[in-house]
C-alpha cells in the first residue's frame, strides 16, 4: 500500500516537472515564424468581438498562457525610457474597434508635432503584420550589462523567440497585441504602448 502511495506520488512529481517545462520546450522546437491561417484569422476575430463586449474576463482566461502571462512595453513618464512590466492578465482595454476585416497590410503612426493633421496612424482599421520590434529583449540585454544576470538566459531566449514568431496586431486608437502560438493555441504575449506614444 505505502509502495503504491509512494510510486503515484513520483509520477506526479514527474507529471508536474514535465508540464512546467513544456511552455519553452514548445517555444524552443519553432523558430520560425507560422504563416497565417484560417484558424490564427479566427483568433482574431474572436479578439475584436471580445475587445468591442469590452470582455476583459475572457480575454484574461482564454487569451493569456497562465505560465508566460503578458509583456505591456511603455515609455516611462518620469524617464522617457522604454520599459515594461509583466503579469498574468490584462487590467484594460478599450472597446474602440473601427474593423472586423483583417487587413495584412503596413500601417504607421505619425506624431507630426508640426501639423495635426497628419497626426495618428496611416490607415484605420485592424491590421495584421509579421514586422516585431523586438523592444523587450533589447530592454533585457541592455539592464543585463548594467545587473549582470537580472535576467536568466532562459528567460532572454523564450523572450527572443516570440518575437521572433509572432504577428503584431495593430487595432487602431485601441492596441497593439503580439499573438503568439503557444502549445498550438495563439495567446497575447505583449502589448505595445510605445509605437503610438509621441513623448519625446
Amino acid at each position: 500500500m505505502i509502495k503504491n502511495i509512494l510510486t503515484i506520488f513520483l509520477l506526479l512529481i514527474l507529471f508536474t516537472a514535465c508540464s512546467t517545462n513544456q511552455l519553452s520546450l514548445n517555444i524552443e522546437k519553432k523558430i520560425e515564424r507560422e504563416k497565417v491561417s484560417v484558424e490564427l484569422l479566427n483568433e482574431i476575430s474572436f479578439i475584436l468581438v471580445l475587445l468591442k463586449q469590452n470582455n476583459l474576463e475572457v480575454i484574461n482566461s482564454k487569451l493569456i498562457n497562465p505560465k508566460f502571462g503578458v509583456y505591456k512595453v511603455y515609455k516611462d513618464d518620469n524617464t522617457n525610457k522604454i520599459t515594461f512590466t509583466h503579469s498574468l492578465q490584462i487590467d484594460e482595454i478599450s472597446n474602440e474597434v473601427d474593423s472586423f476585416e483583417i487587413k495584412q497590410e503596413v500601417v504607421t503612426f505619425n506624431c507630426s508635432p508640426d501639423n495635426d493633421a497628419f497626426y495618428g496612424w496611416s490607415k484605420e482599421g485592424t491590421f495584421l503584420t509579421p514586422y516585431i520590434k523586438p523592444y523587450l529583449s533589447k530592454i533585457m540585454n541592455e539592464e543585463n550589462k548594467i545587473n549582470i544576470n537580472k535576467y536568466k538566459e532562459d528567460e532572454l531566449k523564450r523572450v527572443e523567440l516570440i518575437e521572433k514568431t509572432s504577428y503584431e496586431l495593430i487595432v487602431t486608437y485601441n492596441k497593439i497585441f503580439y499573438l503568439t502560438k503557444i502549445d498550438n493555441n495563439w495567446y497575447i504575449t505583449l502589448i505595445d504602448e510605445v509605437k503610438s506614444n509621441c513623448s519625446r
